[in-house]
């Protein structure tokens, strides 16, 4: 039985009965959220997912939008909603911890002992963030004693991810992590760093057996028509995924700047696209204070198929990474732009992607603040593709990230905790 979801856990879910198991998936109904794909539910099969209610601030301003059809326009129901979000920000940041999602908990912890009580249970799998999620798993593994799996795909305390406000913030959410790392039965981090942070807070050397890592991991279904489509006219670089803190382009803009600037003739040379969630806000405001309107293409959040078509279309896939701590942020996207055999430019500082990407010899990394060496970059690739020179990767070679063999391995952890 699993709580929460995300592209990682449809994926095991979808696979999962391969490994003779069998998934009942307990998560929340509808929210008011930036984007839905309901592809990447239809292709899970036919799983027992079951959807509960929830307090959660996103999850009533989703009931209060559905009601709306029913009000006249510009009814006090747009004041209410635009009052929740403001709520949805402060409750979330300040006085939820570990976050909002803790008020989905009573529901789900509810329906998660009743479907254990009437079905053969043998283990509990938890996915976060919401870190809030593994708070449940513990609850419920100490009712009933059923095996518990949680799964880090983020730091919970000590990086980036996890709003800590004030002192009083972190300390919470240190013990609630402690409890958490203590009573799972089988801990995993998304990648070798993680795992390792998450074994030195559990405190206890004697505990590191029930520490692994299971990597994010592409798709190959999700390519099974797509290896032969050929690129673009136009030299195309793609950037997929939402623009945040995290995923700042100003860099790749500034170095776009530059070189237009010093190779205007370049300008109907280049096509640059954005794709993803809530890319509008920063990315409008950043190409209008550059001047690059006219060459830069936002596309609204797009479905997870046509996405994928848009990287195999392009020449060149753009990753961005900002990371102010030592917390290692490994996007998901990055192994859907390895599947693909494009080469990836990134602007990170150096961390496991960078590892990844020189490894693999997949691309090019460039730290945040080289403005020059981003340009530089940049306009290799475009000679190469001028010269007929850029080569591309053979699609699918990289069968260490197929999630197919991820879910393997998570079976085989089920196995041998039951």
């Amino acid at each position: 039985m699993g709580m929460g979801g995300t592209q990682r856990s449809a994926k095991f879910v979808k696979y999962l009965p391969q490994f003779n198991w069998e998934p009942i998936v307990i998560t929340v109904k509808n929210v008011r959220y930036y984007a839905h794909d309901n592809s990447l539910l239809q292709e899970i099969g036919d799983p027992k997912i079951i959807r509960t209610e929830s307090l959660d601030p996103l999850r009533l301003s989703a009931w209060l939008n559905r009601t709306k059809a029913l009000e006249k326009p510009h009814s006090p129901s747009d004041t209410r909603k635009g009052i929740l979000n403001i709520l949805n920000r402060i409750i979330s940041g300040w006085l939820l911890i570990p976050d909002s999602k803790i008020l989905w908990l009573p529901f789900a912890i509810y329906q998660a002992i009743k479907i254990i009580n009437k079905n053969h249970i043998q283990v509990i799998y938890t996915t976060s963030p919401p870190h809030s999620a593994h708070i449940g798993g513990m609850a419920i593994k100490l009712i009933t004693g059923v095996k518990w799996i949680a799964d880090f795909r983020d730091d919970w305390t000590g990086g980036e991810s996890q709003s800590s406000p004030t002192l009083l913030h972190t300390f919470i959410n240190r013990l609630l992590e402690k409890f958490v790392l203590k009573y799972a039965d089988q801990v995993i981090g998304m990648c070798e760093h993680l795992t390792t942070n998450l074994f030195n807070k559990s405190g206890t050397i004697e505990m590191r057996g029930k520490f692994t890592t299971i990597m994010n991991g592409y798709d190959p279904e999700d390519f099974s028509d797509l290896l032969n489509f050929s690129p673009n006219a136009c030299f195309t670089i793609t950037h997929c995924g939402s623009i945040s803190k995290v995923s700042d382009p100003e860099p790749f803009l500034k170095a776009m700047q530059n070189l237009f600037q010093n190779y205007p003739e370049l300008t109907n040379k280049i096509q640059v696209q954005f794709i993803g969630m809530d890319i509008f806000s920063r990315l409008q405001e950043l190409v209008t204070n550059l001047e690059l309107k006219p060459y830069i293409k936002p596309i609204r959040y797009l479905p997870h198929r046509e996405a994928l078509k848009e990287v195999m279309r392009s020449h060149l896939l753009l990753l961005t990474i900002f990371k102010k701590t030592d917390e290692e942020i490994i996007t998901g996207k990055l192994f859907e732009y390895l599947a693909s055999g494009k080469p990836i430019l990134l602007i990170s500082s150096e961390g496991e992607v960078a590892r990844i990407v020189r490894k693999l010899k997949q691309g090019s990394v460039v730290p945040n603040d080289d403005i020059p060496r981003i340009q530089q970059a940049i306009l290799e690739y475009l000679q190469k593709f001028k010269k007929s020179e850029l080569s591309f990767d053979r699609p699918l070679s990289v069968p260490q990230f197929d999630r197919k063999r991820q879910t393997q391995q998570l079976a085989e952890i089920f196995d041998k905790r039951i």
